[in-house]
C-alpha cells in the first residue's frame, strides 16, 4: 500500500511538473560596476575606485509557482570590476607603474522570486533574491608612466593562486562571490523584455586580512522570450 501511494504521488508530481509551462528567454546589456574597498588594517593604504563600463549576457528561466509569482533563475556571463585610483601619484622624473583597472569575468546565478503584474498587454515584474558567482577569469590593467605621463598600458591575467595577485596593491582576489539581487522588468506582448537590476556583493572577495572588497553593479538589459508560459 505504501509503495502504491508513493507511486501515485510520484505520478501526480510528474504530471504537475510536466504540465507547468516554463518559459525561456535570453537577455544582455550594459553593466555599470564598482568595487567597495575598505581597509582591514589601519596601516593599509586603500586605492580609490570609480565605476567601470562592462556588459553581461544570460539565459532566463521563468518557473510559475502561482498565477503571478515565479521562480526566475538566470545564468549570466557577466563582467564586473572597477577603475582604480593609485594611492600615490606617479613620481616626476622617473619610470613608475600603477594598476588602473580590474576586470572580473563571472558566471553568475541569481535565483529571484518574481511577482508579475499585468499592465495592458504587458507584464511588469518585480524580483528579489540571492546570487552566487564564480570568476572564470580576471585581468588587471597595468599602466607605465614616464615623468608622470602615461606611456603604455596593457591588460594582464590575474593568477588566483598568487598572494598578492594584483600589482601595486595588497589585493588577493578570490574566485567566488555571493550577494543579493533586485530587478524590475517589463515583458511586452511582442516577446521583447527590458529591465534593470542592482546587485550587492555580500562576500569579501579579497582573501587577505589587509582589505575587504565587495562587488557593486547596476545593469540595464534588453532581451527576448523564446516562448511564453501563460500568454
Amino acid at each position: 500500500m505504501k509503495n502504491f501511494t508513493l507511486a501515485v504521488a510520484t505520478a501526480c508530481l510528474t504530471v504537475s511538473v510536466a504540465s507547468a509551462q516554463v518559459s525561456l528567454g535570453v537577455r544582455g546589456g550594459y553593466v555599470n560596476s564598482n568595487l567597495s574597498i575598505t581597509s582591514g588594517n589601519s596601516q593599509t593604504a586603500v586605492p580609490g575606485t570609480e565605476a567601470a563600463d562592462n556588459w553581461n549576457v544570460g539565459l532566463v528561466v521563468n518557473i510559475p509557482l502561482t498565477r503571478q509569482l515565479y521562480l526566475q533563475p538566470i545564468v549570466n556571463y557577466e563582467v564586473k570590476g572597477a577603475k582604480l585610483n593609485p594611492v600615490t601619484k606617479p613620481p616626476a622624473g622617473a619610470f613608475s607603474t600603477a594598476t588602473t583597472k580590474v576586470k572580473l569575468q563571472y558566471i553568475t546565478l541569481p535565483v529571484n522570486a518574481v511577482y508579475k503584474v499585468p499592465v495592458g498587454n504587458a507584464r511588469l515584474a518585480f524580483g528579489l533574491g540571492p546570487y552566487v558567482a564564480y570568476s572564470l577569469n580576471a585581468k588587471y590593467n597595468l599602466a607605465v608612466y614616464d615623468d608622470g605621463k602615461l606611456v603604455q598600458d596593457a591588460y594582464q591575467s590575474i593568477d588566483f593562486a598568487k598572494s598578492p595577485n594584483v600589482p601595486n596593491s595588497t589585493m588577493q582576489l578570490g574566485r567566488w562571490d555571493v550577494g543579493g539581487n533586485a530587478l524590475i522588468s517589463l515583458e511586452m506582448n511582442n516577446y521583447i523584455t527590458v529591465g534593470a537590476n542592482y546587485s550587492l556583493g555580500l562576500l569579501d572577495i579579497d582573501k587577505s586580512d589587509d582589505l575587504k572588497i565587495t562587488n557593486r553593479s547596476f545593469g540595464i538589459s534588453i532581451g527576448v522570450l523564446l516562448n511564453r508560459e501563460d500568454w
